[in-house]
């Protein structure tokens, strides 16, 4: 009952709660990157995190990235895109998304998007996580609360 699935659907309920972004579900995010036009992908994790494995094509951004600064190295790369923050479940990523949102609209994003549940949700239903090296089983639970929320693979 109290498994990794029963945790992260908690995780996004009161993430959902407290913050109002618009997200995406893992099946449309399978549906956007196998499409002709993949969206801009960001990881909002730490570096070690990152590391560990990630969304392939994700390029990592500090959560505390700046409007000035992602103004700067992202906004020309963001019109006419897509794009879709995530992070472990969420938190992070919803969080940057509500501080940034302006600046991709203003730089001429298609729309600005949360992946529902994050990687850990992405990872759960068994989709492809990557390492430097390549296609990797491994993933990082952030701390070890966080952690519950993940089923590992065998």
């Amino acid at each position: 009952m109290f498994g990794p699935y029963w945790l992260l659907d908690a995780a996004i309920m009161i993430i959902e709660r407290s913050h109002r972004v618009e997200n995406l579900t893992t099946d449309e995010l399978a549906a956007m990157l196998a499409g002709p036009e993949p969206p801009m992908l960001f990881d909002i994790r730490t570096s070690v995190e990152y590391g560990k494995s990630h969304i392939a094509t994700a390029v990592r951004l500090d959560p505390d990235t700046g409007t000035d600064d992602f103004e700067a190295r992202f906004a020309s790369l963001a019109a006419g895109r897509d794009i879709v923050f995530y992070c472990s479940v969420g938190q992070r990523s919803t969080e940057l998304l509500v501080r940034l949102e302006s600046v991709c609209v203003k730089a001429g994003a298609k729309s600005c998007r949360n992946l529902r549940g994050g990687i850990f949700r992405w990872y759960n239903e068994g989709r492809p996580v990557v390492d430097l090296s390549g296609r990797t089983d491994d993933i990082d639970g952030h701390d070890p609360v966080w952690g519950l929320m993940v089923e590992r693979r065998r």
